[in-house]
């Protein structure tokens, strides 16, 4: 009788191996009680060059250090005055955030974090996906994935800037659907990409998928740049983020508290996600 327990016992370990084994094959993970199942080994992906992957995306980028010639006669954008939250915002809500996007979002999130802290919500995690666009966005599982980990209860989503020269609107508006879908119904800020002027469907393709109360456009913003001519500098990101924060409570379709933080530089407890479409694209 022990022998049969134990060639039972030791069949049931070969078998429990062999599917943990088959399943790291498995591109998918699934969760289980709300975790997600490690795999005894992770299938190392080939790293594509980026050129392959604009290839593959049909997508032209902004030249990096574009700079328009009447960049001193441009009248930049300035912080607006704050815009109290009306009746319809409940002051007492505490949201959980988690902010998706490509590498704007990665200089928008500490300024939101500040903003997050001082009202009283919580930045739960951050992604910053480097060189992305809305191919990526919209084929890979991974977002889907984080919102199942992150639980948030309000989303701001930020990309765009690496497809604003497209001319493919309905490609974009159908990327931009299927990406849509991810959120899965949750109360969100979708937020136009900047463009200084560089822009000819990006905008108008998402704003046509979001409700029509919950985006953002970026176009009538012109934001100091950065030194890299193409993404905004920090002054750039706060008077951004204070347009945004303004509409949030004003227009908004689902409208939080977003009032001037007391001060910048709160302490960073959020996750933040960062990944490059150079290495990892996601589908």
């Amino acid at each position: 009788m022990n022998r049969l327990y134990l060639v039972w016992a030791s069949i049931c370990f070969i078998l429990a191996c062999s599917a943990l084994y088959l399943y790291s094959y498995i591109p998918s993970t699934y969760l289980l009680a709300d975790q997600e199942i490690k795999k005894l080994f992770e299938i190392e992906k080939p790293v594509e060059q980026v050129s392959e992957i604009i290839e593959v995306a049909e997508i032209d980028t902004i030249p990096t250090y574009v700079i328009p010639a009447d960049t001193a006669q441009m009248v930049y954008s300035a912080i607006p005055e704050p815009i109290l939250p009306d009746s319809s915002v409940d002051d007492s809500t505490q949201h959980r955030i988690l902010l998706i996007g490509d590498s704007e979002a990665g200089g928008m999130k500490n300024v939101l974090n500040d903003y997050c802290q001082s009202n009283g919500h919580k930045l739960v995690a951050t992604v910053e996906w480097a060189s992305a666009t809305s191919l990526n966005f919209a084929k890979s599982d991974t977002i889907s994935k984080i919102i199942r980990r992150y639980r948030p209860s309000f989303v701001f989503v930020l990309f765009g800037l690496n497809e604003v020269l497209a001319k493919d609107y309905s490609t974009r508006k159908n990327l931009a659907k299927s990406f849509h879908k991810r959120l899965n119904g949750l109360p969100y800020a979708w937020i136009g990409p900047t463009n200084w002027g560089y822009d000819y469907v990006v905008t108008d393709a998402f704003q046509a998928v979001a409700d029509s109360a919950a985006f953002f456009s970026s176009k009538h913003l012109i934001l100091p740049k950065a030194t890299d001519g193409r993404h905004p500098s920090l002054p750039g990101y706060r008077i951004w983020m204070g347009n945004v924060a303004n509409w949030l409570q004003e227009s908004s379709r689902w409208k939080i508290r977003m009032m001037p933080p007391t001060r910048f530089g709160y302490p960073k407890k959020y996750k933040a996600i960062v990944l490059n479409a150079a290495d990892y694209r996601g589908y």
